[in-house]
């Protein structure tokens, strides 16, 4: 049962993730409306047709004539739509980074317009289907007005799909679509602690079981509903020893159990966890924080040129490593009315800091505007007054910008605006020796 329950999880991933699943579900739901109306109109409506006249077509070479016309404006309004999503993710791949394709193929609103597109094409060729020649001519009426309204509604989505295809393809949407997404995802894991009777700690899980990987790849997705079952059913809990995006080889340490528990139990826990590529910002904040960064960087890239980019994208992180400050160093899954028997483990403020401002701190050593961007958000992270130890950590890393610019930049002007916003990120430190000119802590 429990195998079944994690193949139907599997399984659920990849459809709802798909391009595909959005626009089934609107083109069936749509083939369902038109057979019913056909199915109304050759019985329940049939005596009422010679009364209404307006809006119906009752003559057969007019339906078709319609249906067919709908049929072809509508394909021709799909070809030109898509090959326009087509030029933008071949741009975005090539201009910004391939990681956020993903994303913007999973566009809501364009799986929407899809699904609507088809489901009108399908309606329109099944009733052109049941026009049948011969002594008592069949006109679906009341199905020609429902295309006919289904068109109209195409047209108008379509100039909303050119608005929104002409804002997806700006680099400012993409970024603020993607911290949108990753800020809603921290926000909710501080709800889930705040919600919490007491605030939790990280169990002592050193003496604990641990089961490893059996399986390689990236740890994406995990059946928590299962999992928590089979944690009540043995009274145990469970510490998930890897991050969100962790490639897992097998041998790796994946868990850990607060009891020794027997084969069965372990394996359908292993065949809990779902591993794949594709990484979407709503699926964990990490995922987020890394296309951000990916994009910045290739606005770095001389290629790109393109450092307005990556400033905004410093701001935008800096926002979003001040909720992470609040958060810590691992993630709990809630049970109603008793407490987390499921621990997940998350990179700490310095792994973080170092995967995502790092590369930028490399790619931008050489810009000045890119390294007084990296202080002033170090800056403004410490006037969230994270306490003595996470204040060290980000003076360690504020360090490491006025090094890398130190040793990068050598007009005087330059490293007189780094002097000056060493001066203001000093005014922020409440814990520690002042940062001093040069590259070091002041000891």
């Amino acid at each position: 049962m429990a195998a079944t329950n994690n193949r139907l999880f599997r399984l659920y991933q990849r459809i709802v993730s798909s391009i595909a699943f959005v626009p089934a579900l609107i083109t069936l739901g749509l083939v369902l409306l038109c057979l019913i109306s056909i199915v109304l109109e050759l019985t329940w409506l049939q005596p009422y047709k010679e009364d209404v006249k307006l809006g119906l077509v009752n003559n057969a070479n007019n339906a078709r004539l319609i249906l067919g016309t709908l049929v072809g404006g509508i394909v021709s309004l799909m070809v030109f739509s898509f090959s326009m999503v087509m030029v933008v993710l071949n741009s975005a791949s090539s201009s910004l980074s391939p990681r956020v394709i993903p994303s913007l193929i999973s566009s809501r609103s364009h799986q929407i317009i899809l699904g609507i597109y088809l489901g009108t094409i399908i309606d329109s060729l099944l009733l052109i289907l049941t026009i049948q020649e011969g002594e008592d001519i069949t006109i679906p009426s009341l199905g020609i007005f429902f295309a006919l309204a289904l068109g109209i509604i195409s047209l108008c989505l379509f100039i909303a799909f050119i608005r929104g295809i002409s804002q997806s393809i700006q680099v400012d949407y993409i970024l603020y679509g993607i911290f949108k997404k990753t800020r809603q995802e921290l926000l909710r894991q501080q709800r889930n602690l705040e919600q919490q009777p007491q605030r939790p700690e990280w169990p002592e899980d050193d003496e604990w079981m641990v089961v490893r990987a059996r399986r390689s790849g990236y740890f994406k997705a995990l059946n928590v509903d299962a999992v928590h079952d089979l944690l009540c059913r043995h009274d145990l809990k469970m510490t998930v020893r890897v991050h969100y995006g962790f490639f897992v080889m097998p041998g790796h340490p994946l868990f850990r159990l607060s009891r020794h528990a027997d084969e069965e139990t372990v394996e359908a826990l292993l065949d809990s966890f779902d591993f794949f590529v594709e990484e979407y910002a709503n699926d964990h904040f990490f995922f987020g924080f890394k296309q951000m960064t990916e994009i910045a960087t290739k606005a770095l890239s001389p290629g790109i040129n393109d450092p307005g980019t990556a400033i905004k994208a410093i701001d935008m992180l800096s926002v979003l490593f001040s909720e992470r400050l609040k958060l810590p160093d691992f993630d709990i899954e809630p049970l109603p009315d008793q407490p987390a028997r499921l621990y997940f483990r998350e990179l700490d403020l310095h792994q973080m800091l170092h995967a995502i401002f790092g590369p930028l701190c490399t790619y931008g050593k050489e810009d000045v505007q890119v390294m007084l961007s990296l202080l002033q958000a170090y800056k403004n992270l410490l006037f969230c007054d994270p306490g003595a130890e996470l204040e060290a950590v980000l003076l360690r890393h504020a360090s490491a910008v006025v090094g890398q610019a130190s040793a990068s930049l050598s007009d005087p002007l330059d490293l007189d605006e780094i002097d000056a916003a060493i001066e203001r990120l000093n005014v922020a430190i409440r814990h520690h020796d002042a940062l001093i000119k040069g590259s070091r802590l002041e000891s």
